[in-house]
């Protein structure tokens, strides 16, 4: 036996338990990609644009697109960028 196949490891993975991680990086992609919008849309807008007016749109696209599962709901409302009934604080 060769070093290599001494040190693999097998990992027995249930199949809700792939879900759940699939689930979780999905969520956690969604988030970011908002997050980094949000981001963009300060650093760029003109000052005459409200910030809260588009910012609460692109919060509405990723609705409007079902990007936003409960789990990014959460965490959108847990760092405080949305409230409950996801209004851009």
């Amino acid at each position: 036996m060769s070093l290599l196949t001494k040190a693999m490891k097998r990992f027995l993975v249930t199949e809700a338990q792939l879900r759940e991680n699939f689930e979780k990086k999905t969520s956690d992609k969604v988030f970011y990609d908002i997050v980094e919008s949000l981001h963009k849309n300060v650093k760029f807008l003109n000052e005459n644009v409200s910030s809260k007016k588009v910012n609460q749109s692109v919060i509405d696209d990723y609705q409007r697109k079902n990007l936003i599962t409960p789990r990014v709901h959460e965490m959108l409302v847990k760092y405080k960028i949305i409230d409950k009934k996801s209004e851009i604080l």
